[in-house]
C-alpha cells in the first residue's frame, strides 16, 4: 500500500466523483463477487419494483432489469456516479435520484418490493440509520437484500481504494459484521430470514484476477430480510 505524499483519505462522495470515469475498468473483486453471488437471486427481481439505495455507476441494473424487474430505481450522492449510471440504459423502466440515500424514501420512494445495498455499507459509521432508510422504502412484507464487505475481508485490510492523479485515493471504511448487520436490521423494523458467508472458489475465481488471491476466504457477507407489517 502506498503512504506519505502518494495517499490520502478521500470524503465518499469526492471520492467516487474523482473515480465515476473509470471505476467500472477497475478490476474490482468486490463487485465480482457480488454479481456472482447476486446472480443466484435474480429471479426475485422478476415482477417487482426496485429500490438500489447507493447504485454507483448502476453496474446492477441491467441484470435486475433482464431479470423482468417491473421498475428500477437507483440513488446516489455522487453526481459522477449518476452521470455513467443515466449513460449505462436507456430502458424506460430505469429512473434514477441524486441524493442521500438515508432520506430516499420519503414520497415517491416508497412502497418497493424490493430494496438492494450493494458494497455501501462498508462506507457508513453506523448503519442503523441506513437499514431504516430501507424498512421505510419498502411496502410491508418486501424484502431487503444486502451484499457487503465481509468482516473478515475488511480485518485483512481490505478498504475501498483507487488510483488518480498518482496517488492511491483511499474512501472512508468501517468493520461491520453479519451480528451487527442483523441487529441494525431488526432495529429498522426488518426480520432477518438469511445470512451467508461468500468464499472466493475455483467457479468464481476467475472472474477477477484480484479475487484469485482470495481463493478459500470469505470476502463478502449476503443478507436478506423482511419488512414486517405495521
Amino acid at each position: 500500500m502506498s503512504n506519505g505524499a502518494r495517499s490520502a483519505d478521500v470524503p465518499v462522495f469526492a471520492g467516487y466523483d474523482l473515480w465515476s470515469s473509470s471505476y467500472d475498468e477497475f478490476d474490482n473483486p468486490l463487485v465480482a463477487m457480488a454479481a456472482y453471488a447476486m446472480s443466484a437471486r435474480l429471479a426475485r427481481f422478476a415482477g417487482a419494483r426496485v429500490l438500489e439505495l447507493g447504485c454507483g455507476t448502476g453496474r446492477n441494473a441491467p441484470a435486475i432489469l433482464a431479470a423482468g424487474a417491473a421498475a428500477y430505481v437507483g440513488v446516489d450522492g455522487s453526481p459522477g456516479m449518476l452521470a455513467v449510471a443515466r449513460a449505462r440504459t436507456s430502458d424506460p423502466r430505469a429512473r434514477w435520484f441524486e441524493g442521500d440515500m438515508l432520506a430516499a424514501a420519503p414520497g415517491e420512494l416508497a412502497g418497493f418490493d424490493v430494496a438492494l445495498f450493494c458494497l455501501v455499507l462498508e462506507h457508513l459509521a453506523a448503519v442503523e440509520p441506513a437499514f431504516a432508510a430501507a424498512a421505510r422504502a419498502l411496502r410491508p412484507g418486501g424484502e431487503l437484500f444486502v451484499y457487503e464487505l465481509h468482516a473478515a475481508h475488511h480485518d485483512a485490510g481490505v478498504r475501498a481504494h483507487f488510483t488518480a492523479g498518482g496517488r492511491e485515493l483511499r474512501l472512508p471504511s468501517y468493520r461491520h459484521d453479519a451480528a451487527e448487520l442483523a441487529r441494525a436490521a431488526a432495529s429498522g423494523g426488518l426480520e432477518v430470514t438469511a445470512i451467508s458467508d461468500w468464499y472466493v472458489s475455483s467457479e468464481i475465481a476467475h472472474k477477477s484476477a484480484k479475487l484469485g488471491r482470495h481463493r478459500g476466504r470469505p470476502v463478502l457477507v449476503e443478507m436478506r430480510a423482511l419488512r414486517l407489517a405495521e
